[in-house]
C-alpha cells in the first residue's frame, strides 16, 4: 500500500476530451506539488511555448501532506508558463482553500491539463467519475457566479477553482479563485481562459492512507501545543499580556480579551487570550480584519476564515450590507495585499455610515470586484500601476481622447469605489488602451518605454524587485542581503515567508539572532536596518529560505506559518524545530526521512527550477539576464550610504559577492550562476545535465 500520496495522476486532454488515469509514483522523488508540476512542465512543454500555445499545459499538484490533518497543509500548486514576466518561463502559483484535499481524497497527487476545448467546458471530479461539462452557459459569469451554479447543479460536497471575465478573456495578470476568495495567481486564470476551461469542481470522498496515524496526532498536539504561532508564525502578541513575556504591536497575534468578531452569527465573540499549550485557542489568536483594516472592522466582522486544516485563520469574513446596495458582493473574505492595496488608487474615500470609514468601504469593495473577475493583483502590482499612471498624468499620454473622458472621473472625485471597479471590468473585458495596464509590468514598461524612461520599474513604491517583471515580495527589508539573494530563485514575486516570519516574529533583535546563528553562523542575521557586508553564514541563511519554502510547496504546507523556525514558548528558549516536517514525512510515509534528506529533496526540485531557467532564457550567464535587481534597491534613501544604520539600500559591488555566495552554496558556477553537470548529477538530474549540454548551456 502506498501512504501519503495516491499514487495516481489525472491527465485531461481538452482537445480529444480524452480522460486518463497514470501512475505518479515515478515523480515521488520532487515530492509534489512544485515538485511534479516543474518535472511534468520539464518533460513534456518544449522550451520555447508561449503560454497560450495549445502546447502548453498547466497542472495542479498536491504533495504527501496534504489530507493527513497536519496543521496548515490545504495548500496547492499550480505549474504553467509565465503570462506577465520576460521569457515567459516556468512558474508556480500557490492556492490555499478547499481544492487541495479533495483532490486528494478522490484519489489523485496531481491534475494535468493538456490541450484546448473548441468551447466552454468545465472539469467535473467526483471520486474516479471524471468527466467534461458544458460550461457555454458559465461563460461570462463571475467566479462566484460559477461556483454557486456549479453546486446548485451537482451538491453541496464539490469545491470550485473557476476562472472570471479576465481569465476568459486571457488577461496576463489573471487568477483563478477556489471557494470564492482564495487565489491562485500568475496568470494562471489566463491560461486556462485560452483552454476554454472555465472551472475545476471536485469532490473528494475517499480519505488519504498514512503509515502512522497515531505519530501523526502526537505530531499536531506538538505544533499547535509547543510550536505554532500566529499568521507569519508571529510568537508574541501585538499587547501586553500577562502570560507574555514580549509583546510587539506589528505581531498578527491580535487576538486579546476586549476584540471581538462584531458580527459573528448569534452575536459578538470575544477573540480573548490564547497563550501557548491551549491548542483549542488558536483560531482566536489571528483577528485578521483588525489588522488590516483598523478599528473601524471589527463590527463588520463575522468570523475568521481558512483553509482546510489551518488553525490559523488568517482571512477575514466581514459583511458590508452598504456595500449590496451599490452592487458589490458584501460578504467577502481574502487576506494579504488585496485588502488593503486596491483603495490607494483613489485620492479621497467617501464615507459610507459613519466618518472616515471610505478606505475600508473602497478596499472591501474593490477586492469583491476582483475576486469576481479572477483579475490578480500581483502583490499590488496592478493597483500600483494604476496608481501611478493616474498620478504622473500618463492615461492621457496613452489613451485616445474618447476612451480617457469616459473614465468615471466624477466617482474619482466623489472618493467613488465604483471608478475602480469601472477600470477593473475594462481590464478583465479587454476593452481599449487602458486593458494594457493588465499585460504586467515587464510588458507595460516595453510597450511605453520611450513614455516611462525607465522611472516606473525604478520607483520605488512601485516595488518591482525585477527587471523581468516581477514585484518585491519580499526582498531586501527582510535581512538585508538574505531576503534580496531570495529573489533570486523564482520566475515571479518570491514569496518566501521563511526568513520574514523570523524578522516579523515580534521576539527580540537578540533573542532571534542567537537562535539564528547556532544554525547558520556568526553574522547570519543583522540587527533591522543597521546591516554589514556580505558572509557565508548569510548566504546559508538564504539557501535554508527557499529550500525550506520549496520543500513546503511540495510537500504541501503553509510557508505564510511554517517552518517552526521559532516557538512562542519561553520554556523553549523560544527555539522551534525545524524537524517537524521530516517527522510528519516519515510518519505519513512509513519511510526514513531525516530532515537533511527532505531538504535534499526539496532542493533537488530548486536545482530541477534552475535549469529550466537557463533553458527557457537561452543563456547560462543567469547572473545578469535573471538575477538582478532594479535601481531603486540600490538608490533608495538618497541621504543614506550602503551599511549605515537607518537604511536597507543595497550596495551594488556587495550584492554581486551575495550572489557568488549564494551560487556557491548552490553548487552553481560561481561566475554565471548556472547549475554544473556535478550539482545536477548529484541531485539525480543527469538527465537535465546531458539536456543543457545538448543545447551547450552549460557552464
Amino acid at each position: 500500500m502506498a501512504y501519503g500520496w495516491t499514487g495516481k495522476l489525472l491527465r485531461v486532454n481538452l482537445t480529444t476530451g480524452k480522460i486518463a488515469e497514470e501512475d505518479s509514483s515515478k515523480y515521488n522523488k520532487y515530492i509534489g506539488g512544485t515538485g511534479y508540476g516543474d518535472r511534468i512542465m520539464y518533460e513534456e512543454v518544449p522550451v520555447g511555448t508561449k503560454p497560450y500555445d495549445e502546447a502548453n499545459k498547466i497542472i495542479f499538484a498536491i504533495g504527501p501532506n496534504t489530507g493527513t490533518s497536519a496543521p496548515c497543509s490545504g495548500r496547492t500548486t499550480i505549474t504553467s508558463l509565465s503570462t506577465f514576466t520576460k521569457g515567459n518561463m516556468v512558474v508556480n502559483a500557490h492556492m490555499g482553500g478547499e481544492f487541495a484535499v479533495h483532490l486528494k481524497y478522490a484519489g489523485f497527487d496531481a491534475v494535468v491539463i493538456e490541450g484546448k476545448s473548441a468551447s466552454p467546458v468545465y472539469l467535473k471530479i467526483d471520486n474516479d467519475s471524471v468527466t467534461l461539462e458544458d460550461a457555454s452557459a458559465l461563460w461570462g459569469k463571475t467566479t462566484r457566479e460559477t461556483s454557486v451554479a456549479i453546486i446548485d447543479k451537482h451538491g453541496q460536497g464539490y469545491t470550485v477553482t473557476s476562472i472570471g471575465l479576465a481569465g476568459e478573456n486571457m488577461v496576463n495578470l489573471s487568477c483563478v479563485i477556489n471557494a470564492a476568495n482564495h487565489c491562485g495567481g500568475a496568470g494562471s486564470g489566463a491560461v486556462l481562459g485560452s483552454k476554454n476551461l472555465k472551472a475545476i469542481a471536485v469532490y473528494g470522498k475517499g480519505s488519504v492512507q498514512v503509515a502512522n496515524p497515531q505519530e501523526i496526532l502526537k505530531l499536531n498536539n506538538y505544533v499547535l501545543s509547543d510550536l505554532i504561532g500566529s499568521n507569519n508564525n508571529h510568537v508574541v502578541p501585538s499587547t501586553e499580556r500577562p502570560w507574555a513575556e514580549f509583546s510587539d504591536k506589528g505581531s498578527r497575534w491580535t487576538g486579546r480579551p476586549g476584540l471581538t468578531w462584531g458580527a459573528a452569527e448569534g452575536g459578538p465573540v470575544d477573540t480573548g487570550d490564547s497563550p501557548p499549550g491551549e491548542p483549542n485557542k488558536v483560531g482566536y489568536r489571528c483577528q485578521k480584519a483588525h489588522m488590516d483594516y483598523g478599528p473601524v472592522s471589527e463590527k463588520y466582522t463575522v468570523k475568521m476564515t481558512g483553509c482546510t486544516s489551518c488553525p490559523i485563520r488568517c482571512s477575514p469574513a466581514v459583511y458590508l450590507p452598504e456595500l449590496e446596495k451599490e452592487g458589490y458582493v458584501a460578504a467577502v473574505s481574502n487576506t494579504c495585499m488585496p485588502n488593503f492595496m486596491w483603495a490607494g488608487i483613489m485620492k479621497n474615500h467617501k464615507d459610507y455610515v459613519e466618518k472616515d470609514d471610505g478606505l475600508f468601504y473602497c478596499n472591501v469593495a474593490s477586492l469583491s470586484t476582483a475576486d469576481d473577475l479572477g483579475l490578480w493583483d500581483n502583490y499590488g502590482e496592478l493597483p500600483k500601476t494604476i496608481t501611478y499612471f493616474i498620478n504622473n498624468d500618463l492615461l492621457k499620454e496613452i489613451l485616445p481622447k474618447d476612451e480617457f473622458d469616459s473614465l468615471k472621473w466624477d466617482l474619482y472625485e466623489a472618493g467613488d469605489p465604483a471608478f475602480i471597479k469601472d477600470i477593473m471590468y475594462r481590464i478583465a473585458k479587454q476593452e481599449g488602451v487602458l486593458a494594457t495596464l493588465g499585460e504586467g509590468a515587464y510588458f507595460v514598461n516595453e510597450r511605453y518605454k520611450e513614455l516611462l524612461g525607465g522611472k516606473y520599474l525604478n520607483d520605488q513604491k512601485m516595488s518591482l524587485w525585477s527587471p523581468l517583471g516581477w514585484s518585491k515580495h519580499h526582498g531586501n527589508e527582510t535581512a538585508a542581503q538574505v531576503g534580496a539573494l531570495t529573489n533570486v530563485f523564482f520566475n515571479r514575486d518570491c514569496m518566501c515567508h521563511t526568513i520574514v516570519n523570523i524578522v516579523g516574529s515580534g521576539l527580540p533583535y537578540d533573542l532571534q539572532k542567537g537562535i539564528i546563528e547556532e544554525r547558520f553562523g556568526v553574522g547570519a542575521l543583522d540587527k533591522p536596518k543597521a546591516y554589514t557586508p556580505m558572509n557565508q553564514a548569510k548566504a546559508k541563511f538564504a539557501k535554508f529560505g527557499v529550500v525550506r519554502q520549496t520543500l513546503h510547496d511540495s510537500f504541501t504546507l503553509c510557508n505564510w506559518v511554517w517552518p517552526m523556525t521559532l516557538s512562542p514558548r519561553k520554556d523553549r528558549g523560544y527555539k522551534g524545530d525545524l524537524s517537524v516536517e521530516a517527522q510528519y514525512m516519515a510518519a505519513i510515509t512509513g519511510e526514513n526521512w531525516t530532515e537533511e534528506s527532505l531538504d535534499f529533496a526539496a532542493e533537488r526540485v530548486l536545482q530541477l527550477q534552475r535549469a529550466l531557467q537557463v533553458m527557457w532564457l537561452g543563456t547560462t550567464d543567469m547572473r545578469n539576464e535573471h538575477d538582478g535587481a532594479n535601481d531603486w534597491v540600490f538608490d533608495m534613501d538618497p541621504d543614506l550610504k550602503p551599511f549605515e544604520e537607518g537604511t536597507v539600500k543595497m550596495d551594488r559591488e556587495d550584492m554581486k559577492v551575495a550572489h557568488t555566495m549564494l551560487y556557491k552554496e548552490m553548487g552553481w558556477d560561481e561566475k554565471t550562476g548556472a547549475p554544473t553537470r556535478e550539482t545536477l548529477e548529484k541531485f539525480d538530474l543527469k538527465d537535465v545535465a546531458d539536456k543543457l549540454a545538448e543545447l551547450n548551456l552549460l557552464p
